[in-house]
C-alpha cells in the first residue's frame, strides 16, 4: 500500500543502524530470526514445542508477566523448550491437556527466572510501566532477541546475567514505526494496549511484528496503511466510538483485523502444525431424511469443506427450516478463553440438546490448530461456520477489489483446510452487490454466505440474493436482549408463523443469537416452543438445502 519504505524487511535483517545497540548484539540473530511464514499458513507461526516451563498467570507480577510473555515468544521462534502462561479458569487448561495427551509436549512447574537463565537470552530492552515504551520493548525485543524488563526488575536482570541493550523509557510507538518499519514484518501488526502486560506480546516477539495502540489517531491509519494488501492487524482498537472507526478504516485500505487482544499463548499454540482438520458434529438430525432419500451426497469438489458432510435432508413440503447461529465467531481471545468454559456458550451442559451453529475463525488452522481440533471434537452436534467476514474481520464492500480478491483465495484455502464452507459477512447497505460476493462464492470452497446488516442484523428480514449461483442468505430473525422483536417469545412465533415451503427461499429461516446478551438457554428456550413442523438443522446444511432446493 505505503511506498514510505522501499526496501524489503529481509534485506535489511541484521541492520542496527538508528537503534543505538551496542555493537556486541546482533539483532534478530541473537536468538533466533523471527517467524518464517509457512507455505500453506498466512500467518507466522511458533516452532513445535517439546516441553513447556508451565507458569500460572496470577502467580506473576505484572512487570514479570512482560519479561515471561517476550521471552515465551523468543523461545518459541527455535522450539523445543517454551514457557506457557496458565490461566486454569479459562481454555488455557483445555490447550495444555491437548498439547500433552494429542501432541506429546511434555510440561513442568518451572521458576521464571531458573527458565531466563537457561534460555540462552543475553540482554534486555527498558521500559517503563504507563507509558507506551512497553509497546516499543516488545516490538525490540523481536528485534534484537533480548527481552522486555521494567524498571523494577532491572537490578533482578542484572544479577541473573542480563545486559541492558536499550533503554526505550522515553520513546513511543512512532518512534520504533518510524525507525525500525523496515525490519519489520508488513503482513502482521498487532494493535494492543500499554496496560496490557503480557497479552499477545509472545506472538509480537515470536513474529518481529509492530505492536502499537493510539486510539484511531492519523498515526494508527499511517500504520494500518503501511500493511500488505490483505494484511492482519491482530489485537483490538479504540471502539469507545463504534468499532467501525477503525474496522473502517482498516477495510478501506485492504486491511483486516483478528479480535485477539487478551490473547496468550499464540506463539507455542501457532507451534502445532495441522494441514487439515474435519468437523465431527452431524451434518443434520437423521431423522429428517426419509430412508428412500434420493438426495446425492455434496462431494467430488461439488462445493467446499465438507470433511464430516453427510446427504442432505430430502425436503419436508410442509416443513419450514431453520438454524440457530451464534455472533461475533471472528473473535479469537474469546474462543481461546471462557468461550469453550462458560456454561452461556459452548460450556453449557446442555449444548448437544439441538443442533446449533457457531462461527469460528479460520485463522485458527495456523494460530492454535490444537483448540480447533478440540472444538471439533467435542461436537455430536454443533456445525461450525466462519465468522465475520471471512479470513477476519473487515467490510467487503470497503475493501479494495485487489485486496478482496486475495483475501478470498486466501479464505477459501484456510476453509478447505478447515472443513468450513459457510462464510458470515457484516457490512453496511451490500447484500445486493452480487458482483462484490462473486469473489467468495467462485472458489468452490465456499457453498454461500449468511449476510448480517450490521444495524441491525435481521434487517433484510431473510432476503436471499445469489451470485454464482450461490445463495447469499440474511438473518431472517434474532436473539438480542433489549431489541424490538429479539426476545424469545416473539421470534418462537415468527418461525411457528413463517412459510412452510422448502421449494422457496422464504421457507427458511436463520436465527442469529447475540453471544453477550444471550445464551444456550435462550435458544433453547425458543426450539422448546416450535411447533412441530419448524425443522431445526445446522447452518451450513441449511445453507446447501437452500442452494439446491430453493434456487430460482
Amino acid at each position: 500500500m505505503s511506498d514510505r519504505f522501499t526496501l524489503s524487511r529481509r534485506s535489511l535483517l541484521g541492520l542496527t543502524a538508528g537503534l543505538g545497540l551496542g555493537a556486541a548484539v546482533s539483532p534478530s540473530l541473537a536468538f533466533g530470526s523471527p517467524a518464517s511464514l509457512p507455505s500453506s499458513s498466512p500467518y507466522p507461526k511458533g516452532a513445535r514445542p517439546r516441553v513447556l516451563n508451565v507458569l500460572t498467570e496470577d502467580s506473576l507480577s505484572t512487570a514479570e508477566r512482560t519479561l515471561a510473555t517476550t521471552l515465551q515468544g523468543l523461545m518459541a521462534r527455535r522450539g523445543g523448550e517454551s514457557l506457557y502462561l496458565n490461566l486454569p479458569t479459562l481454555g488455557y487448561q483445555h490447550w495444555l491437556d491437548g498439547l500433552v495427551s494429542q501432541y506429546g509436549v511434555r510440561v513442568r512447574a518451572e521458576d521464571l527466572w531458573k527458565t531466563v537463565g537457561r534460555s540462552g537470552v543475553h540482554g534486555y530492552v527498558l521500559f517503563r510501566t504507563g507509558t507506551p515504551s512497553v509497546n516499543v520493548a516488545t516490538t525490540l525485543a523481536g528485534v534484537t532477541g533480548a527481552v522486555a524488563i521494567e524498571e523494577s526488575l532491572e537490578a533482578l536482570a542484572i544479577q541473573h546475567g542480563l545486559r541492558k541493550v536499550l533503554d526505550v523509557r522515553d520513546k513511543d510507538d512512532r518512534w520504533v514505526f518510524e525507525t525500525c518499519w523496515p525490519r519489520l514484518r508488513h503482513d502482521v501488526a498487532v494493535e494492543q494496549r500499554a496496560d496490557f502486560p503480557e497479552r499477545l506480546r509472545d506472538y509480537v516477539t515470536m513474529a518481529g511484528t509492530l505492536a502499537f495502540f493510539d486510539g484511531n489517531s492519523d498515526f494508527r491509519a499511517e500504520v494500518v496503511n503501511a500493511l500488505d494488501d490483505d494484511g492482519t492487524v491482530i489485537g483490538w482498537g479504540d471502539a469507545s466510538n463504534g468499532e467501525d472507526a477503525f474496522i473502517g478504516v482498516n477495510s478501506s485500505t485492504g486491511v483486516k483485523a483478528l479480535p485477539a487482544d487478551h490473547a496468550r499463548n499464540l506463539s507455542v499454540l501457532s507451534g502445532i502444525r495441522e494441514d487439515h482438520l474435519t468437523q465431527r458434529g452431524r451434518a443434520f438430525d437423521p431423522a429428517l431424511r426419509p430412508a428412500a432419500s434420493t438426495a446425492q451426497p455434496t462431494t467430488g469438489g461439488q462445493s467446499g469443506g465438507g470433511g464430516g458432510r453427510a446427504l442432505e435432508p430430502e425436503p419436508d413440503p410442509n416443513a419450514h427450516y431453520v438454524s440457530f447461529l451464534i455472533t461475533d465467531g471472528d473473535n479469537i481471545q474469546w474462543a481461546l478463553g471462557d468461550f469453550p468454559t462458560d456454561p452461556r456458550w459452548f460450556g453449557s451442559p446442555r449444548r448437544g440438546e439441538v443442533d446449533l451453529g457457531w462461527g469460528i475463525s479460520p485463522s485458527l488452522i495456523d494460530l492454535a490448530p490444537s483448540a480447533m481440533r478440540w472444538f471439533y471434537e467435542q461436537s455430536e452436534k454443533d456445525r461450525w461456520v466462519v465468522g465475520p467476514s471471512g479470513g477476519g474481520y473487515m467490510y467487503p464492500s470497503r475493501y479494495p477489489a485487489a485486496a478482496l480478491e486475495k483475501h478470498t483465495a486466501s479464505l477459501a484455502k484456510a476453509m478447505g483446510r478447515a472443513d468450513l464452507s459457510v462464510a458470515q459477512i457484516i457490512d453496511f447497505n451490500a447484500f445486493e452487490n452480487t458482483a462484490l460476493w462473486s469473489s467468495y462464492l467462485k472458489r468452490r470452497e465456499i457453498d454461500g454466505l449468511i449476510y448480517l446488516e450490521y444495524s441491525r442484523y435481521d434487517g433484510l428480514k431473510g432476503k436471499v440474493v445469489w451470485s454464482e449461483g450461490k445463495p447469499v442468505i440474511s438473518a431472517r430473525t434474532m436473539l438480542w436482549d433489549g431489541l424490538d422483536g429479539a426476545d424469545e417469545a416473539s421470534v418462537t412465533a415468527e418461525l411457528n408463523a413463517a412459510t412452510r415451503n422448502p421449494h422457496s427461499t422464504a421457507g427458511y429461516s436463520i436465527v442469529v443469537w447475540h453471544a453477550w446478551s444471550k445464551s444456550v438457554d435462550s435458544v433453547l428456550s425458543v426450539v422448546n416452543g416450535l411447533a412441530p413442523h419448524v425443522k431445526v438443522i445446522p447452518p451450513d446444511t441449511l445453507v446447501r438445502m437452500v442452494g439446491r432446493y430453493a434456487k430460482p
